[in-house]
């Protein structure tokens, strides 16, 4: 942490606010902190692909977990749709496949 000697209270509780606040910062109650063992290539990738986002490591990690997870929600919502649409108008597909 900066020196905050000879800087009045007041300063200094503003600059620990801060400090606090840019910590936190998208941080919730629901946040849960991990470990994860990564190979070195992939650490290598991440790293730098969060340099180029101007992001942290932490910050890429979860934007690359939290779309795999969005495209696999999606993926299975298709599926369910494609199996509702079949059951729906099995029917006319049994017609049509004639």
């Amino acid at each position: 942490m900066a020196s905050l000697v000879g800087v009045t209270p007041a300063t200094q509780s503003r600059y620990i606010r801060s400090v606090l606040k840019w910590y936190c910062f998208g941080m919730t109650a629901e946040t849960i902190t991990t470990s994860l063992k990564l190979p070195a290539d992939i650490y290598e990738a991440i790293k730098t692909e969060a340099a180029a986002d101007h992001r942290s490591i932490n910050a890429a990690i979860v934007v690359a977990l939290s779309d795999h997870v969005h495209r696999r929600q999606r993926a299975q919502r298709v599926s369910e749709i494609g199996a509702e649409i079949a059951e729906k108008h099995s029917e006319l597909l049994r017609r049509l496949a004639r």
